[in-house]
C-alpha cells in the first residue's frame, strides 16, 4: 500500500513538472529582442507630437517642448547638445519628482526655459541657471501646449521623450515648408523629426518574441497582457499574411496592409478606414488559451509568438518577410545624419607616444609593430566630475572587423580617458587603411551609483603599415652616429699620434705601427657603420717595397746623424 502511494506521488510530479515546463514554452521559447528590433519584428514607441513651421514674427525665433517621461529613477541623467540648434526658446516639462541631472552644451541663440514643478540639474553650462516659468494648469499634453501658444504666439514643436539618454538640435529647416502652421498633438516616430535626435534608454523585456521559420502564408501571434497601458497599435505586415491579436480592453489595431490580410481579434480592428468589430472577447493573455483560440481559427503552424510589455498608450509593430531579412523601405527612415560636432561629441586623439604630447594627424601612417596610444575626451566636461567609460574597442576595413585588445593608462575621474593598442593582429591582412572604434559611455557618479548615458561609439581612422623585418644583419646608423663615430676615430688617431711621438723623444727609436694601415681601417669602420661595409683588403706585405725601403733609410739615417754631430 505505501508502494503505491509512492508511486501515485511520483507520477503527480512528473505530470506537474510536464505541465510547468509546457506553459513556459506553449508556443515557442520567448527571448528579449534587444533594441526592440530584430529581423522578423520591429516595435516602435509612437508618443504624442508635433511640428510645424513656425517662427516668432518680432526676432523668427523657434519654440520648442520638450516633454521628459522618465520609468527608472537609474536613467534620469542626459546630455542635451543645441550648439547647432536655430535661434529658438527651449521649453522643458518633466512630472519626475527627482532632480534631473543634464549635461547640457548651450548656445546663446537658444533661451532654456524650466517649467516649475520641473527639477534640473545643469552641469556644463556657461550661465549656470536657467529661468523657471511658472506654467498654469499645465499637468497634461495639451494644457503645456496652449499655454505656450498663448505666450508665444505659437509652437514649432513639442517633443516626447521617454528615458532620454541624448539630445541633440541639429537645426536643420529642409523640410519645415512642408509642415503645417498650427501643432496638433498626434502619435508620432522620433524619426520624423529631422532637427532633432534623439537617443533612448530601451528596457530589455520590452517586447519578447520567437520565430519559427517555415513555407506558406506567415501567421503572427501577438499578446499585449492586460497590465500593459498600450492602447493604440498600428500593424505593418507584408500581404498574404495571418494575424491573431489580442489586446487588454479599450485596445484598438489599425493594420496597414492590403485586404488579403486574414486576422483574428479580440479588440476592434481598423483596416481601410474600415472599423471592424472583434470576433472573439473572451481570449485571456494566457499563453495556453491563446494557443488554444489560434489552432482553432488556423490549421497552421505558427510563424511568430510576441509578447509586448511597452507602457505607452501608442505603439508600431513592423513585421518583415520571412524570406529576407531586410525590412520594408519606410521600417529604414533615420534621421539624416548631423554634423559630427553635434551628434557625436566625444573626441579621439591618436598618439605614437605614451607622453600624449604630439597627436598624430590624419595621414600619419603607423607600422603594425609599434604601440598607438589614443585619448579620448568630451568637451563638455572640463571641470566637471565626469568619467569615461569605454567598454570595447574594434579596427575596421570592410569587410573585415577585428576586436582588439585595450589597456588603459592612468587617469583620474576629471580627465580624458587615455588607452594604449597593439595592432599586431593586422600585420597579415592586406588593407592598409582601418578605423579604430570604441564604445563609450559618460557616467556620472549619484551618491553610491553611477548614472551613464546610452552608449555610443567614437571613431578615428588611420593608415597602417606591415613591419617587415630587415634582411640585413647591419645596423642602420644615422647622421648623429656617423659623426660619432668619426669623431672618435679622430680623437684615437690624435691619441696614438701623441704617444708615439712621446715614445720617439724617450727612447730615441722610432716605432712603425703602419699607422696608414690603421687610419685606412679606422676611416672605413666610420663611414660604413658597420662590418658589412667593409670590402675585401689586400694583406699588407710585411717587407716594404725598395723605392720605400730606400727612402726610408735615408730618412733615419739622416734623423740618427744629428744627435751624433751635435755630441762631438
Amino acid at each position: 500500500m505505501m508502494k503505491m502511494k509512492s508511486i501515485t506521488c511520483l507520477i503527480a510530479v512528473l505530470l506537474c513538472v510536464r505541465t510547468a515546463a509546457s506553459d513556459s514554452s506553449v508556443i515557442c521559447e520567448l527571448k528579449d529582442v534587444p533594441g526592440n528590433s530584430n529581423d522578423w519584428i520591429i516595435l516602435k514607441e509612437m508618443p504624442l507630437g508635433c511640428w510645424t513651421n513656425f517662427t516668432r514674427g518680432d526676432d523668427e525665433r523657434e519654440v520648442h517642448i520638450l516633454n521628459l517621461l522618465y520609468t527608472n529613477d537609474l536613467q534620469m541623467f542626459f546630455s542635451l547638445n543645441v550648439t547647432a540648434a536655430n535661434p529658438s526658446v527651449l521649453i522643458i516639462r518633466s512630472t519626475a519628482t527627482e532632480t534631473i541631472r543634464v549635461l547640457l552644451q548651450e548656445n546663446p541663440a537658444v533661451k532654456i526655459i524650466v517649467t516649475n514643478g520641473t527639477s534640473i540639474q545643469f552641469l556644463g553650462s556657461i550661465s549656470q541657471s536657467h529661468p523657471t516659468e511658472v506654467v498654469p494648469s499645465a499637468d497634461g499634453d495639451s494644457e503645456l501646449l496652449k499655454w505656450a501658444v498663448d505666450k508665444y504666439g505659437g509652437v514649432t514643436s513639442f517633443t516626447t521623450a521617454r528615458d532620454p539618454s541624448g539630445i541633440s538640435f541639429t537645426g536643420m529647416t529642409g523640410k519645415l515648408f512642408q509642415r503645417p502652421s498650427i501643432c496638433e498633438l498626434q502619435p508620432e516616430t522620433p524619426a520624423e523629426k529631422h532637427f532633432i535626435k534623439l537617443d533612448l534608454f530601451e528596457s530589455s523585456n520590452e517586447l519578447q518574441s520567437c520565430y519559427m521559420k517555415h513555407p506558406g502564408e506567415q501567421l503572427h501571434v501577438i499578446n499585449i497582457p492586460d497590465d500593459v497601458k498600450i492602447r493604440h497599435v498600428s500593424v505593418h505586415l507584408p500581404s498574404k499574411s495571418k494575424l491573431f491579436l489580442r489586446g487588454p480592453p479599450n485596445t484598438e489595431w489599425k493594420i496597414n496592409a492590403s485586404l488579403d490580410v486574414k486576422f483574428v481579434s479580440n479588440n476592434p480592428i481598423i483596416i481601410d478606414s474600415l472599423r471592424i468589430s472583434p470576433k472573439e472577447k473572451g481570449i485571456s493573455d494566457d499563453p495556453r488559451d491563446i494557443r488554444q483560440k489560434v489552432m482553432s481559427y488556423y490549421n497552421t503552424s505558427i510563424s511568430s509568438y510576441s509578447e509586448i510589455r511597452l507602457n505607452v498608450s501608442h505603439i508600431q509593430l513592423w513585421f518583415r518577410n520571412n524570406t529576407s531579412s531586410s525590412g520594408p523601405a519606410e521600417v529604414e527612415r533615420t534621421t539624416p545624419a548631423p554634423t559630427s560636432s553635434s551628434a557625436d561629441p566625444f573626441e579621439m586623439l591618436l598618439f605614437s607616444s605614451p607622453d600624449f604630447r604630439s597627436p598624430l594627424d590624419s595621414c600619419s601612417k603607423v607600422q603594425s609593430d609599434k604601440r598607438v596610444y589614443a585619448e579620448i575626451s568630451h568637451p563638455g566636461i572640463d571641470g566637471i566630475p565626469f568619467s569615461i567609460r569605454v567598454s570595447r574597442c574594434w579596427v575596421q576595413s570592410m569587410p573585415v572587423v577585428r576586436n582588439i585588445s585595450l589597456k588603459e593608462e592612468s587617469c583620474f575621474n576629471d580627465c580624458p580617458n587615455k588607452l594604449r593598442f597593439s595592432f599586431e593582429m593586422l600585420q597579415d591582412l592586406p588593407s592598409s587603411s582601418w578605423d579604430l572604434e570604441c564604445a563609450v559611455q559618460l557616467c556620472f557618479a549619484k551618491g553610491l551609483k553611477k548614472l551613464c548615458t546610452k552608449e555610443t561609439q567614437v571613431k578615428r581612422n588611420w593608415q597602417v603599415m606591415p613591419y617587415i623585418p630587415n634582411a640585413s644583419p647591419c645596423f642602420e646608423f644615422g647622421l648623429s652616429a656617423v659623426l660619432g663615430i668619426a669623431f672618435g676615430g679622430f680623437l684615437i688617431g690624435v691619441l696614438l699620434t701623441g704617444a708615439l711621438w712621446f715614445i720617439k723623444i724617450r727612447t730615441g727609436h722610432p716605432v712603425a705601427l703602419g699607422m696608414r694601415s690603421t687610419a685606412a681601417e679606422l676611416s672605413v669602420l666610420s663611414l660604413s657603420g658597420c662590418p658589412c661595409g667593409l670590402t675585401k683588403r689586400q694583406p699588407v706585405p710585411t717587407h716594404p717595397s725598395p723605392s720605400e725601403d730606400s727612402s726610408a733609410n735615408a730618412s733615419i739615417g739622416s734623423t740618427q746623424s744629428t744627435p751624433t754631430s751635435s755630441m762631438a
